[in-house]
Parts: structure tokens; C-alpha cells; sequence
């Protein structure tokens, strides 16, 4: 085995890399604080803020104003939970990523959970039956599975929700920035995402799109000078419901700095672009596994995957790939491979190499 490996990076789904150009923009923005901050940060909140906040809304393809920053996705569920009444019935899936599932828990909501078909799939008519007999009022899923790769029909199951007068809540953490979402024609209600994963935007921030609608059945119960749109009248305290009361404190420039070029960047190469090349590479290693000694979780297609592929965690192969600096993650007893759009079909001959070398060895 030679002495040394490229680093081939196939792991976006535990967190994205930042382009040096990110990195660069953090520099000069923050440089400024070094002379004038108060004048650096007036401005950012006069001129920047507003065109990050359209930038964001281009991205998710609907009106500024249904789009607020978050810190990251648990700030966002935990508010979310507390406008919620507290008697609705909600559908969860037992497996999700558990930021997405834990706050209902402790609030006592009464929740009925499914489970997924072989580990992979999760059957949208089942989720209908489920809805129907159970009469749950709010349906609360990943778009992307973070152990498995399946890619729920956004369209299919927003249009089942809403038929049977159900809301969807949705966690697009591991698809924001990988998969083309167009929230004008999707039936959601609300969809939330971190962005250290796909987005390539470090940590620090989030992304929330609120339908009015929902906005105006739940009244956001979080609030600060920041966000909230507020006035006495007289001695009176008259408020005005919008998703920027989920932005309650001064807002990180820093990172939305960061976060603004990695939405140009996405915005420039072009998100279908980007989720087109995503899963020519994903079905290239999919089909290439084919001959490999490995197990795969899931479809060998990719109708019904993101840019995620997850194999069983045989004894020594995690380490193996470590050994040839294949990053990967190792997690319940799978290895998963998540691909972007800073990889190459090399990166793929890479890890098929090294899976069939090491199969060798056993």
C-alpha cells in the first residue's frame, strides 16, 4: 500500500466543506470591525440583511418575506413546537434524525410513529392510512434520511397531507443545497435546514420558510427587538405576527455573511445542476458496488435517493478507507457515503478501489 493518499472527502452529510472564497468574505467582513464597527454593522443591517433575506428566498425559490434566519435547525423546531397548541396529534418517524423528533416528546404531544420499509423506504399510503385512522393533524419528516439516503416525494406527501387537512413539517437539513426545492409549487408548511451540511456554509446559521397561512393559524410564540414587528398604542403592546420573530436576538453577520456567498455559490453553479451531477456520481458508485463485497441499505437507483449511500460497517473497513483518507462516517453499524458537488468520479474510483482491496483481505 503506498505511503499516501489523496484526501477524497465523502462525507457532506456529517458536515460540508467551505470554499476559500467563504473563507475569504468571513476575513474582509469581520476586518472591519477592527476600525468602525458600529458603522460596519449598521450597514450590514441596512444593505446586507435584506439582500441575504432575497438571496435566501431565490434559493428556495418563494417571497422574502416567508423566510427567516435561524441559528440552526433546533432553535427553529423548539420555537416552531411552542406556537403549536399542544393537543395536536403528530406523525413521526421512529428513525428520523432525533433534533427533528425530540421536542415534541417532553411537550407531551400525542404522537403516533412509523417505521420505514427495510430500513430504507417510508411508504407515503401508509402515511395516508395513518393520517386517516389516527385523524393526525400535523405530519413532521426529513426530506432526506440521514442514515439510509431515501428521499421522501415532497409533492406526493405535501398533497396527501393536505388533503386529509394535515400539516407538514419538514426538515430539509440533509437536501438544502443538494436537491432542488421549489417551495412555490410544493405543498409544505413550514421547512427548516442547518446549513454546516449541504449548503457549505459553516455553522451558525439556518434556513426557515413559513407558508402565511400556517403563519397565521400559529402565531409565532418567540420574540425579540430584532425580529418582531411591534408598537405601543398607548399603553397597549400591539404586535404583528411574521417569520422574523423566529429571529429574536442580533443576528450572527458573521456567519450570514458566510452563508450568503454559499447561497451565490449554489445560486451560480445552479441547484439543479448541482443535483443532477449528485446523482449521476451516486448511481456511477451504485452500480459499481454491485461487484463489491458489501451490503447496501436501500434501492440501487436513484428514484428514491439523495447523494447518500449507506453499506453495512464490516469488521475493519471503515478503518481501511481511513487508512487510504476516504472520509466517510461510520454510525449503527453503517458506513455512509454522502457525495457533493466538489466530487469527482475519481473520488468514486477511489473508494471502490479501496472497498475491493480490502475485500482482498478478508
Amino acid at each position: 500500500m503506498p505511503d499516501s493518499f489523496r484526501q477524497v472527502y465523502l462525507n457532506t452529510a456529517g458536515c460540508g466543506l467551505i470554499s476559500e472564497s467563504l473563507r475569504q468574505a468571513g476575513i474582509a467582513f469581520y476586518e472591519r470591525f477592527e476600525q468602525d464597527s458600529s458603522a460596519a454593522s449598521e450597514e450590514w443591517r441596512a444593505l446586507r440583511y435584506p439582500e441575504i433575506k432575497r438571496n435566501a428566498a431565490r434559493l428556495m425559490r418563494t417571497e422574502a418575506g416567508n423566510v427567516a434566519f435561524l441559528p440552526n435547525f433546533s432553535f427553529g423546531i423548539n420555537a416552531l413546537v411552542h406556537s403549536l397548541k399542544g393537543n395536536e396529534k403528530v406523525l413521526l418517524y421512529r428513525n428520523d434524525f432525533p433534533s427533528l423528533y425530540l421536542p415534541f416528546v417532553p411537550n407531551k404531544f400525542d404522537i403516533t410513529w412509523i417505521d420505514s420499509e427495510e430500513g430504507f423506504r417510508i411508504d407515503i399510503e401508509k402515511i395516508a392510512a395513518i393520517i386517516k385512522a389516527q385523524k393526525i393533524d400535523v405530519v413532521v419528516l426529513s426530506h432526506v434520511q440521514w442514515q439510509s439516503g431515501f428521499k421522501i416525494d415532497l409533492a406526493q406527501l405535501g398533497a396527501v397531507c393536505h388533503d386529509n387537512n394535515a400539516l407538514l413539517i419538514v426538515d430539509a437539513t440533509q437536501s438544502l443545497g443538494a436537491i432542488d426545492i421549489d417551495l412555490s409549487t410544493l405543498p409544505v408548511d413550514v421547512l427548516m435546514a442547518s446549513n454546516y451540511k449541504w449548503m457549505n456554509a459553516g455553522f451558525g446559521t439556518g434556513l426557515m420558510y413559513m407558508h402565511p397561512a400556517f403563519l397565521d393559524r400559529y402565531p409565532p410564540m418567540v420574540g425579540g427587538n430584532a425580529g418582531t414587528r411591534f408598537h405601543w398604542d398607548n399603553n397597549t403592546l400591539e404586535s404583528i405576527p411574521s417569520v422574523t420573530d423566529y429571529e429574536p436576538g442580533s443576528p450572527d453577520m458573521f456567519s450570514l455573511t458566510i452563508m450568503s456567498h454559499a447561497i451565490e455559490e449554489k445560486l451560480a453553479r445552479g441547484l439543479l445542476q448541482i443535483e443532477e451531477r449528485n446523482m449521476q456520481l451516486t448511481q456511477v458508485l451504485l452500480d459499481q458496488l454491485i461487484a463489491l463485497p458489501v451490503r447496501l441499505t436501500g434501492d440501487r437507483d436513484t428514484l428514491s435517493r439523495a447523494s447518500i449511500v449507506c453499506i453495512d460497517a464490516a469488521p475493519g473497513l471503515h478503518d481501511f478507507l481511513a487508512l487510504r483518507n476516504i472520509i466517510t462516517t461510520c454510525r449503527h453499524g453503517l458506513i455512509r457515503i454522502s457525495i457533493h458537488m466538489h466530487n469527482t468520479e475519481s473520488d468514486i474510483r477511489a473508494i471502490t478501489d479501496a472497498i475491493g482491496d480490502w475485500g482482498k483481505t478478508q
